[in-house]
């Protein structure tokens, strides 16, 4: 078998089963086998994921301990076994067409590449994503190459997980992290907007806890993997500026947001060395 979907899913096994639902009818068009990879937090949630997955004949579910995204697609890529990996997140529901045709537009491709479908959040579809000089992305223009990938739904070879696995030292902006580590590598960030999944209603609120990963990753893609001082020091005053505006008007999160943007940076010269050990790995 080519091809496997993995499953992070934490503590949410009613979200789960729509999920997986969604594959069960995406399977009459390709065959795959789905790995759920579970990390909740307590018996109950586990012995309720481990319900929802027994209905389905062709999910293994396998338990870990990770505590964020990272850790959690990490140990997905290790207990696949497929040379391609779909990720699909426990609260995005394909359409029936998504896994081939997403599978198809990879095989129509060449050279090392990642794939990323189309979510919709709402009605906002997902697509690649060009990072501006506020420190924030946008929607990439035709034929504009994008600085990372909406990784709900998106596929990319096992081997590049392996030999270059999300950093689980960041709590978020695992997209953003690893957008600039495949650019560092040369590899193609692609996007088939006919492979389409609907997200959840409800949604993940990011607190301003978020901001330390936030200034790390952007300090990464600058300063180490994909080297530009100019944008550095655009992000650092440029972004904090556009970042203020959304936390200084809240006296609850004024100093929380300082902690955590001075936290981030500090983070980034901590693991300054292991973050250029990271980007010398080669394929």
């Amino acid at each position: 078998m080519n091809i496997d979907v993995v499953i992070p899913t934490r503590n949410r096994p009613d979200r789960l089963i729509k999920c997986l639902e969604a594959l069960e009818r995406a399977k009459e068009y390709i065959n795959f086998e789905v790995y759920v990879c579970d990390s909740s937090t307590t018996v109950r949630k586990r012995q309720e994921v481990e319900n929802v997955c027994t209905k389905f004949e062709f999910v293994s579910l396998h338990f870990h301990g990770g505590n964020n995204v990272a850790a959690a697609r990490n140990f997905c890529a290790k207990v696949a076994s497929a040379p391609l990996l779909v990720n699909v997140d426990d609260d995005i529901y394909v359409e029936p067409k998504a896994i081939l045709t997403l599978y198809n537009s990879y095989l129509k491709s060449e050279g090392n590449r990642v794939i990323a479908g189309s979510v919709a959040w709402d009605n906002d579809w997902s697509a690649p994503v060009v990072m501006r000089s506020i420190g924030y992305g946008r929607k990439a223009k035709a034929n504009e190459k994008p600085s990372f990938l909406i990784g709900a739904f998106f596929l990319y070879p096992r081997e590049f997980a392996l030999k270059l696995p999300w950093n689980e030292r960041i709590k978020t902006s695992d997209d953003r992290f690893m957008g600039a580590v495949w650019r560092s590598h040369n590899i193609h960030l692609l996007y088939e907007s006919n492979a389409r999944a609907f997200h959840d209603h409800q949604h993940t609120a990011y607190d301003v806890k978020h901001q330390e990963s936030h200034i790390y990753a952007n300090m990464f893609d600058t300063l180490i993997a994909n080297f530009n001082v100019r944008r550095a020091i655009s992000y650092q005053f440029l972004g904090f500026a556009a970042s203020a505006k959304l936390y200084l008007k809240d006296i609850r999160t004024v100093f929380p947001f300082f902690y955590a943007w001075i936290k981030g940076n500090a983070a980034f010269v901590k693991d300054y060395k292991f973050l250029k050990k990271y980007t010398r790995i080669r394929l």
